[in-house]
Order: structure tokens, then C-alpha cells, then sequence
């Protein structure tokens, strides 16, 4: 209930489909705090014991990476459906070890992959799989931040233990990867990446680190392993080239995600911190388009806002867990291959691309991602 945790409360209840029964956190003070703030009626430390409760249908993990795998899995066990923050796992094997008990558990078990959740996203996969941008060519952008920008800026996610060996790429650089394979629909084969720890030594609070906190009273320095940027190129299947850059340490540069698809016969942007315009562009011609809501899913009663009304990353979330729970709530069976919300095969694929990028950043070479 640090971050993420209370975002997930409000998307929750905006889906129109579920309520919030119960928080659970790690520190008893702080739980019980976010619970009144949140006006959730309980709130727990207990996770066995949540887990055990029959009138428990859904489950949210989000909690620092090294917990997920044993969380998600004992979740799934439970007989409970899953929502999973990335990334999944902290290796491969954890990871394909998730798909596989979410598959016998015959559980929904999504993956927060919430950049599919913006509508102009969403758009622009349709235009690419109508033709409209033609045969695509080359596929760039990139997720540029700042909140890790100065030697007393600290978080878990710097701790490999906690967060694991990579830190831009995986915390950051798993959305972009989806987003361009998602609005594409073409599978990265290779990836040649190059991280760099521009930060080597970092002052940590004694007593403990707070997600998106600077250093406050005494301090210690600590190494830092995992990378504050990469660049990375990227080999599409079909022939498309790629290229990114992910950083945590730009200064000034809050939530820069951008992703450009430039085809044989028009172009196509989006940024996220203008989420509703997407340009289309030709040769001779350059169209913005804008959200639409008449082409909002509004089937769960809480209809999308009207045109000129911003809708933004919570809203993102809040249409990416609607069909999940719309699926939920009509008994449906999840399936594996065309569910109607990111599955935990689509985090497992931001694991492949975490771990082969940190394997061509070491070895200064191409690396497949599917072996």
C-alpha cells in the first residue's frame, strides 16, 4: 500500500463490477492508515489469512518484485483470481513457472500492463492492423524519467535483492516493450542493449527506503549494481527495426513514454503526457487525432468521460481491469490466447526481454529473445 496499492483501490471501485473488502500491508500502523484514507471497511497483515477467506474473489498483488512469484502463486493456489503488477518475476523461470500454475488453476490471472488501457493506444493498434500506416518499418520512442536523477534519491527498486538485477528496464522498459508489441502485434526477436549505471553510489535513509522519497536524516552510501539507463536496439519480426532509450536519471523529464510507428505509408505518435492525441501523418498530410468516447467500452455502467475531459493513467487502469473483471463476474472460462486483458504470458514475455537485455548489455552482442 505504498504506491501503486491505493491506485489499485480507486481503479477497483471505478470498474463499476467490484468493491475493495480488505488491504493487506506489511507495516500495521501504516495499513490501518491507508485503510481509513481509503474508507476500506478492513485491512489485514495476515496475507495466509486473507488468502484462506472464501468470500475473497480477487486478488491485487502490489508489492516489491522479489514478493510476486510466491504471493501470486499462493494466490492462484487459494483458488482466487489474480491481478499481478510487473514485473512478474524476477527471472524466467519464475516467470513461466506463474503461467503454468495460472493455466491449471484455471484462474483469470492478469498481468497491470496499464498503457494498453489508454484509448488512443488502443486506436492505434487498430490503424496499424487495418493497413493505415502500411507495411511497418521501424518501431522507436522511449520511457524517460527523473525521479531517480540525484545521488540522494533512493527506492527498494535499487536493491537487487528487492527489486532484482535490472531496474530501468524492468521497472520502466517492460511498458514501453509491450506497448510496441501490443500496438504492432509484432513480436521483438532480438534485442542489442547497452545499460549504463550513471549513479554508482547512492545515500540510503537508515532505517529503511520509501518508494519515490529522498534521502532524509542519516544516511549511508550504498553501491548501486542495477542500471539508471539503457539504449537498445531491436529486431521485429517480419523485418521492422527498433530502437529505445529508458531512463530514470533525466532530469526534468517526469513520465516521457513516447512510441513512434513508422510504416511504408503514414506514421504514427503517441506520447502519454498528451494521452488523448495520436498523429497520423503522411507524405503530404498530418492528422491528430483525438479520444473519441463513442468508441469507449462503457458496458460495466460507468461510461467513459465526454470529449474534452481528460482521461488519464488512472483511467488506464480502470478500462484494463474492466474486461477482467467483466470476465470474472459472468464465470467465464480464461483462456490463453485471445483474452480480452494482458494474460501473465504477456508479463512473461517482459521477463525475456529483461533478461536478454541484461544479457547484451554484458556480452555486447545480439540476444534472441525466445530460446
Amino acid at each position: 500500500m505504498g504506491f501503486v496499492g491505493p491506485h489499485h483501490v480507486d481503479a477497483v471501485r471505478r470498474t463499476g463490477y467490484a468493491d475493495v473488502e480488505i488491504i493487506v500491508g506489511s507495516d500495521r500502523s501504516r495499513t490501518a492508515r491507508r485503510a481509513a484514507e481509503l474508507g476500506v471497511g478492513r485491512w489485514s497483515t495476515d496475507a495466509a489469512a486473507v488468502l484462506g477467506d472464501p468470500e475473497i474473489d480477487v486478488v491485487h498483488v502490489c508489492t516489491p518484485n522479489n514478493t510476486h512469484v510466491a504471493l501470486a502463486s499462493a494466490t492462484l493456489e487459494a483458488g482466487k483470481h489474480l491481478v499481478l503488477e510487473k514485473p512478474i518475476a524476477m527471472d524466467r523461470a519464475g516467470a513461466d513457472g506463474l503461467v503454468d500454475l495460472a493455466t491449471r488453476s484455471k484462474r483469470h490471472a492478469m498481468v497491470a500492463l496499464t498503457y494498453r488501457g489508454y484509448p488512443m493506444v488502443r486506436r492505434a493498434r487498430v490503424a496499424v492492423a487495418a493497413g493505415d500506416v502500411g507495411e511497418v518499418r521501424l518501431i522507436h520512442g522511449g520511457y524517460i524519467q527523473d525521479w531517480l536523477s540525484d545521488s540522494a534519491d533512493y527506492n527498494w527498486r535499487v536493491e537487487p535483492e528487492i527489486g532484482g538485477r535490472s531496474r530501468a528496464v524492468a521497472d520502466i522498459g517492460t511498458h514501453w516493450f509491450d506497448t510496441a508489441e501490443f500496438v504492432t502485434g509484432l513480436r521483438i526477436t532480438a534485442v542489442f542493449a547497452d545499460f549504463a549505471t550513471l549513479i554508482p553510489t547512492r545515500m540510503r535513509r537508515l532505517g529503511g527506503s520509501v518508494a519515490f522519497s529522498s534521502g532524509e536524516g542519516p544516511t549511508e552510501s550504498v553501491k548501486v549494481h542495477s542500471e539508471d539507463a539503457a539504449t537498445i536496439l531491436l529486431r521485429f519480426e517480419g523485418g521492422a527495426r527498433g530502437a529505445c532509450v529508458l531512463s530514470q536519471v533525466s532530469t526534468g523529464r517526469k513520465n516521457a513514454f513516447t512510441l513512434d510507428v513508422d510504416g511504408s505509408l503514414r506514421s504514427l505518435a503517441w506520447d502519454q503526457e498528451i494521452p488523448e492525441h495520436l498523429w497520423l501523418r503522411a507524405r503530404d498530410d498530418a492528422r491528430l487525432l483525438v479520444r473519441d468516447p463513442g468508441s469507449a467500452q462503457t458496458d460495466s455502467g460507468v461510461p467513459s468521460l465526454p470529449a474534452g475531459h481528460p482521461e488519464g493513467w488512472g483511467e488506464a487502469l480502470r478500462d484494463l481491469l474492466r474486461p477482467f473483471y467483466a470476465a470474472v463476474v459472468a464465470g467465464e472460462s480464461p483462456s490463453t490466447s485471445d483474452a480480452p486483458y494482458p494474460t501473465l504470458s504477456a508479463g512473461a514475455r517482459g521477463i525475456a526481454f529483461v533478461d536478454a537485455a541484461i544479457e547484451s548489455s554484458g556480452s555486447g552482442s545480439w540476444v534472441p529473445l525466445d530460446r
